[in-house]
């Protein structure tokens, strides 16, 4: 099956050290999309020149921050997951006057992603596990509601308690729903897809700076990129 879309990194990126779950990746995408998925890594003139190309640094620059591709403001962080397997540092809490949190305001610095070779959001001794709630039990409580509102402020996507504590979040069609399930995952919280909704945990006994934070964060900044770079990429393809 010759592929219709391809993952392309250059070889500098720190997403060639996973090569391998990377190509898995795209097999379990190939599988579920029924169209064909390929990985290819370029050296990094020709990545220079595809990303000149297809404008992606002018795609960038449409929004209040960039992703560093291989360096930039997160080459330090991300050196040190490197060389220790630490997940991201957390960011600050930051609270609005009325002293609630502000959630739109503490993900943005966090936005590279694991998929791409940056420091998951959790580390794998602390991963955020699919729902223990029975499975016909819908937990509803502040904790649960605050995920939602961070959700939506910082997605604009609206998340809905659903049956064996999960939150079912309704994309803009399947393959969106796929691709944000397997990046939330390699971010070490667990997720799940059916058609074009995804589902996150929205379990009982969450606090607000662990597990409320980690879901609202892992769905910002994969939403986040693919508004701003997978779904960008498309449109400019569908326009060439």
């Amino acid at each position: 099956m010759r592929p219709t879309a391809a993952l392309v990194l250059p070889k500098s990126s720190n997403g060639v050290r996973y090569t391998e779950a990377l190509q898995d990746f795209c097999d379990e995408l190939t599988m579920y999309l029924k169209e064909a998925i390929g990985l290819t890594v370029v050296d990094d003139e020709t990545w220079q020149a595809f990303v000149k190309e297809a404008g992606l640094f002018d795609l960038m620059d449409m929004h209040a921050h960039v992703h560093n591709f291989g360096g930039g403001s997160l080459a330090l962080e991300r050196a040190r997951a490197k060389d220790s397997g630490a997940p991201m540092s957390a960011a600050p809490f930051v609270y609005r006057d009325d002293g609630s949190p502000d959630w739109s305001t503490m993900w943005q610095g966090f936005c590279e992603l694991a998929l791409y070779g940056g420091p998951s959001h959790r580390g794998e001794d602390e991963a955020l596990p699919a729902p223990t709630a029975a499975g016909d039990e819908v937990v509803e409580d502040e904790m649960i509601a605050e995920i939602q509102r961070g959700i939506r402020e910082t997605t604009g996507l609206t998340a809905e308690p659903s049956a064996g504590g999960w939150l079912s979040i309704r994309c803009d069609n399947r393959k969106m729903a796929a691709w944000l399930c397997a990046t939330i995952i390699l971010e070490n919280v667990e997720a799940r897809c059916e058609g074009d909704v995804l589902y996150v945990p929205g379990d009982k006994g969450f606090e607000l700076k662990n597990q409320v934070k980690s879901v609202i964060t892992v769905v910002a900044k994969t939403h986040h990129y693919w508004q701003a770079h997978i779904a960008g990429l498309e449109t400019i393809a569908a326009a060439a």
